[in-house]
């Protein structure tokens, strides 16, 4: 008799770690085609985009729809994508020219270039600072800018810190 509770108790603990565990399925697959090889892509949860960095631009894409929304174009080795929406601006590294371009998050044209440094890569926005940072692959450093468009500090040293280790605390 005293296994028939133990059993129960195991099966039902099983059950229990069963359920925890998230379940991911694909829920829409999209053709978008053109040139360019991909790196990033980065969700705007808020307003239903996706950001896709493509050698030479980043394509803005509907989540729901797939349909291509624009471009932002004069990029030279598109990396990453960073949207700061409450300054309506969007930052992308354009690692080949050693620079990050800024641009409006509406019609999403180029409002200016911040100087980087080489490989200008991995990019986001952390809200608790109100700043933007890339992580310059090559150059094994980082480049911190101010939201509004502002350079802070260029080639910011990072050592052992890794683009590839970074955690973005709030996509979602």
């Amino acid at each position: 008799m005293r296994s028939i509770p133990a059993a129960l108790i195991l099966a039902a603990a099983m059950s229990l770690f069963a359920q925890q565990s998230p379940s991911y399925r694909i829920t829409h697959t999209y053709t978008l085609g053109g040139d360019g090889f991909w790196d990033y892509v980065v969700p705007d949860p808020p307003n239903r985009r996706l950001f896709i960095a493509r050698q030479n631009r980043v394509m803005v894409v509907d989540e729901d729809t797939g349909k291509l929304l624009g471009e932002v174009t004069g990029i030279q080795g598109a990396h990453g994508t960073a949207v700061v929406t409450a300054e309506g601006h969007g930052f992308a590294t354009s690692g080949n020219d050693q620079s990050v371009v800024m641009f409006d998050l509406k019609t999403f044209k180029t409002l200016g270039r911040i100087p980087a440094a080489e490989d200008a890569d991995a990019i986001i926005y952390d809200g608790a600072s109100n700043r933007v940072f890339t992580f310059n692959g090559d150059a094994h450093s980082s480049t911190v800018i101010d939201p509004a468009g502002k350079l802070i500090r260029a080639g910011h040293p990072r050592g052992a810190f890794n683009h590839r280790n970074v955690v973005v605390r709030s996509c979602y």
